[in-house]
Formats: structure tokens, C-alpha cells, sequence
């Protein structure tokens, strides 16, 4: 499920211990912007799949499941 792989990212890639998939990573601090551009870039490795920086929503990363809506909306696999 790409909600646990993300989970697994933020553990093992950023050492990042959120809690929970709700967990708001901006308004807490626990993501800022240099934690960001490694997500990124772990995104890009993990998922296989490239980000364009410009394209790019804030939002999509508040929160583990949002960032996991995102990944799934880039594979095509996401709800319809």
C-alpha cells in the first residue's frame, strides 16, 4: 500500500517519525523545506516516478495520506 511505503520513507530515508498517516507534517515542523527536497527526491526513487518541481502543490504534502493521493494520482492508479 503506498500510504505504509511512504510511512517507511519518512522512517528510513528522513528519519522522521510522524505518528500517523493525519499527522499535518507542515504545521508541526516535522517537514521543512530541506526534509522536503529529500522526500522528493525518495518519491522519485521509490515510486519510480518524476517530479516536476514547478507542478508541485504544498498541500499534497501536508499529510503522509495526502503525499500517498499524490504518488497514486501520478501512477494512474489513484480513485477515479
Amino acid at each position: 500500500m503506498v500510504v505504509e511505503r511512504v510511512l517507511r520513507l519518512f522512517g528510513d530515508e528522513l528519519l522522521i517519525d510522524v505518528g500517523s498517516a493525519t499527522t499535518d507534517l507542515i504545521e508541526t515542523g516535522l517537514l521543512d523545506s530541506l526534509a522536503l527536497v529529500e522526500l522528493i527526491a525518495a518519491i522519485e526513487q521509490e515510486f519510480q516516478v518524476d517530479l516536476a518541481l514547478d507542478a508541485l502543490e504544498i498541500d499534497a504534502f501536508r499529510t503522509v495520506e495526502s503525499i500517498a493521493a499524490f504518488v497514486e494520482d501520478l501512477q494512474g492508479t489513484g480513485p477515479a
